[in-house]
């Protein structure tokens, strides 16, 4: 599996042009719609909320003592 490490978007006709750069260099282009990337959007921010709250229960059992 590669490491994205840059992404760029430009609105272009018709929706938007995403470009995906890799750690070893290689570079995608792809076009999506309006629709596809406010989907992206959509899933992108579950994902980041579903890591919240699990961070958020760990952090509210910080500093409780372990039973014996």
């Amino acid at each position: 599996m590669k490491v994205l490490t840059r992404i760029l978007t430009d609105e272009v006709p018709g929706g938007f042009r995403i470009t995906m750069e890799t750690d070893d260099g290689q570079m995608i282009q792809v076009f999506a719609t309006e629709n596809q990337v406010s989907d992206l959007a959509d899933e992108l921010d579950e994902l980041l909320d579903d890591d919240e709250a699990e961070l958020t229960e760990e952090q509210e059992h910080v500093g409780e003592e372990q039973p014996s």
